[in-house]
């Protein structure tokens, strides 16, 4: 009985060694880590061409780390689509140009966005994405651009990491710019239809230089954190705004580095906390010399009043807001700050011209090098509503004229 159990103990423990020898033996349960079998493509500079028969249309994510270099100036003739996760990296002093007869679209996702970068991560290592093309597919959602910014893709616009041209047709929704040695986006044509939504650029130079009749397509996102936190406004091949529009609140001031024309009967609204800087010798008109009905609506409120103030901070450093002319009752400035105006042969900081139709309330006129109101060629403007406003370090009277 005894040597029956010891033969059984053993028979036990022998079948135990031998399942654990099985199973470490087994090639199905070693967890390998998977292996990238698609290497990174170099993609041959008439890649995106419409002469070249076997041009690329769609880049799809080949691997887990750089699906694609681009180690030229690429140009794009043809719809490139590029599909979510792609990574592409561009070789230094290289780029892409998407002409008039091509577009780019890269919509992606959160949990897998799109990626342009550098093989060289210093700012400047590659030139940027300039755009040409009126198509609607023009689009970046989820998209990352770093790196870019180099001179040398246009001479007809600011180098930027994005550069759009003129008449483009562009979205971007959800699009972070970063680490640009220039500007962010630069878009300083005209006749644009762009839309840049909830956008974040920072630890660029300046994050968006456009055109001013772009601003109205801005919102959301977030333009602080780079070397000049302000979005610099180009006016444009004629210097207008022909349409009406809305200023946002965003999160940096507003800067022109050109005159701001208001015409053709638009309607320009500022909402509350918008600060419009004004560089040195520039200023606002309104109708220019003729009544077209044209409107300025800048209501702030007591806590967050609409500021209009000079890049220089000293009195005189930039014009004035002049309205001309302008029979239209909205224009008004109502808990609003004026500040380092009256330069450049201005009478005042707020000039009316042929008595328009005004209403001034609220107002701070602060370090002005003239007047705080001034009437030109008529002693006193009858259409002038004005009530309750402030002079500090005023170097002319509260009101004058001619």
């Amino acid at each position: 009985m005894n040597t029956l159990k010891m033969n059984f103990k053993a028979i036990l423990f022998l079948a135990l060694i031998g399942f654990s020898f099985a199973s470490c033996s087994s090639d199905d349960s070693i967890d390998e880590p998977p292996q990238n079998l698609n290497p990174t493509v170099t993609l041959e500079c008439n890649a995106f061409q419409s002469n070249n028969a076997e041009a690329i249309l769609v880049l799809e994510n080949v691997n887990d780390g750089v699906d694609y270099i681009i180690d030229c100036v690429a140009s794009v003739e043809i719809d490139l689509v590029i599909k979510p996760g792609v990574v592409i990296e561009f070789s230094d002093g290289s780029g892409m140009k998407v002409k008039e007869s091509g577009s780019i679209n890269a919509m992606a996702t959160s949990s897998n966005p799109i990626r342009f970068s550098g093989t060289t991560k210093e700012k400047g290592a590659w030139k940027g994405i300039m755009v040409s093309s009126e198509s609607l597919n023009n689009r970046f959602e989820f998209v990352t651009m770093e790196y870019a910014g180099a001179s040398g893709l246009t001479s007809n616009s600011e180098p930027a990491s994005l550069i759009l041209m003129t008449g483009t047709y562009f979205r971007l929704n959800l699009v972070t710019i970063k680490n640009s040695f220039s500007n962010g986006i630069a878009a300083t044509g005209f006749d644009y239809n762009v839309e840049i939504n909830n956008t974040i650029i920072n630890n660029c130079n300046i994050p968006l230089y456009v055109d001013t009749n772009i601003v109205k397509n801005i919102s959301g996102g977030n333009f602080t954190g780079n070397a000049t936190d302000v979005i610099r406004l180009s006016a444009g091949q004629d210097g207008t705004i022909s349409t009406t529009q809305t200023w946002k609140t965003l999160s940096v001031p507003y800067r022109t580095a050109d005159d701001i024309v208001i015409k053709n009967g638009a309607q320009l609204t500022l909402e509350p906390g918008v600060i419009l800087e004004f560089e040195d010798s520039k200023g606002l008109e309104l109708d220019k010399l003729f009544n077209e009905g044209s409107a300025l609506i800048a209501v702030g409120t007591p806590t967050n009043p609409i500021t209009f103030t000079g890049v220089t901070k000293a009195p005189g450093a930039w014009k004035a807001l002049a309205i001309h002319r302008s029979s239209s009752v909205l224009t008004q400035f109502n808990n609003v700050l004026i500040e380092y105006a009256g330069g450049a042969g201005a009478g005042g900081a707020i000039e009316m011209w042929v008595d328009p139709v005004l209403t001034v309330t609220n107002t701070t006129f602060k370090d002005i090098d003239a007047c705080a109101l001034y009437n030109r060629y008529d002693p006193t403007n009858p259409n002038l509503t004005e009530s309750n406003n402030t002079t500090v370090n005023v170097n002319g009277d509260y009101m004058c004229n001619n």
